[in-house]
């Protein structure tokens, strides 16, 4: 079975260059290799004993992507970090004169400012615990957007994710996403406001999991959840989101706020042994509120929607400070699956828009099957291009 993995890995390796350098030589396209690295050290500080210290390839990320043809763009992205082959965007996109745009393929469910800043662009290693837990991440499906100056708004209509099909049970799921912001200037900087909702019918997959690990990942990839939920005849679920960011200058504020109700056929089942009430529907919920000030005066980048990375106006490049707080309850209706919050403080140093260094202090604080407060620290070296 291994050799047979092994066989196909290298296939799709092989198959993806294959494909990117055949099409920079087609007739209206132009496609460019694209791909990202990053690379952590992990160690435990105190009350760490469950955590493995030492070196983690958290992405290793190789795609290609461009014009396909007039209006038409496309990309193709796959991951091969330490935990195997694993696909992420696989999309065309075609624009429109009004300035919208059609999205089909594989690609994020538009939910969450933290769930949708990319990985190259995030201002902290690991994204929120409520982030993680709640937000989707890729689904296939379709999707229009249309941003103006101020207004714009995201819906999508999704199933399944790439490399799902042999976990799911009969029809696969079936969800809707919408997402809207309002984005005005406001004393010299810029206000973002957005909310979003997500309904998914799970049809004959009845069971969801929600569970997360501190906002770390050690050297075996993060294995360990000190937090885990498990609900059992589920129906679907109804997923809330509500956001806030302001830019002014070298300094941002943002705060994100998450909730999910799984509704429930009549059943009585619950998580490792602890039983939900019978019929009940849980919601689970979280937020976390973050702040930044980049020291060497450089501004985050804004626009529609979503917030990219520094770019460092010196040689020297820039750095940056920040400090985040946040907070996961997977305890309602019957189901105990805990508490957890983080604090972490981080620092970043940019050299280019496209090459930093990263480093992030995680204390947490879980309340579960034990109390546990382990302190950890994550430095990261990563790159794009």
């Amino acid at each position: 079975m291994k050799s047979e993995k092994k066989i196909f890995y290298q296939a799709v390796f092989l198959s993806l260059l294959s494909f990117m350098f055949l099409v920079q030589g087609t007739e209206a396209q132009d496609f460019r290799i694209r791909g990202r690295l990053h690379m952590d050290v992990f160690y435990g500080i105190n009350d760490a004993d469950a955590f493995s210290s030492g070196f983690n390839n958290r992405r290793a990320r190789l795609g290609g992507g461009g014009t396909v043809a007039d209006k038409w763009d496309g990309r193709i992205e796959v991951d091969f970090a330490d935990g195997g082959v694993s696909p992420n965007d696989f999309r065309l996109r075609r624009s429109f004169e009004n300035g919208g745009r059609l999205w089909i393929g594989q690609f994020k469910v538009p939910q969450g400012l933290n769930e949708l800043t990319s990985s190259n662009e995030m201002s902290f290693i690991e994204r929120s615990t409520p982030t993680n837990v709640i937000a989707d991440a890729r689904r296939m499906g379709i999707a229009y957007e249309l941003f103006g100056s101020t207004v714009g708004f995201k819906s999508m209509v999704f199933g399944r994710a790439l490399g799902q099909r042999g976990q799911l049970v009969d029809d696969m799921p079936l969800g809707i996403a919408f997402r809207g912001v309002f984005a005005p200037e406001l004393g010299g900087g810029t206000l973002h406001a957005g909310a979003s909702v997500v309904y998914e019918n799970l049809m004959d997959n009845n069971t969801v999991r929600f569970r997360d690990r501190p906002e770390a990942r050690d050297s075996k990839g993060g294995s360990l959840r000190l937090i885990d939920a498990t609900v059992s005849e589920a129906s679907s679920t109804l997923k809330a989101g509500f956001e806030l960011l302001y830019i002014n200058g070298p300094w941002s504020i943002e705060g994100e706020y998450l909730q999910v109700t799984v509704n429930r056929d009549n059943g009585d089942n619950g998580l490792n042994g602890v039983n939900g009430n019978n019929g009940d529907n849980p919601t689970f919920s979280g937020f976390h509120i973050q702040t930044g000030y980049v020291l060497t005066g450089e501004s985050r980048p804004y626009s529609k929607g979503s917030v990219g990375t520094i770019s460092p106006s010196g040689e020297k490049g820039a750095w940056e400070l920040l400090v985040r707080y946040s907070y996961m309850d997977l305890n309602d209706a019957g189901f105990t699956g805990g508490e957890q919050s983080n604090i972490t403080v981080g620092l970043n140093h940019y050299i280019t828009s496209r090459l930093r260094f990263m480093f992030n202090l995680v204390i947490v604080d879980v309340d579960y099957l034990e109390d546990l407060s382990p302190v950890l620290g994550v430095l990261r070296a990563q790159y794009n291009f």
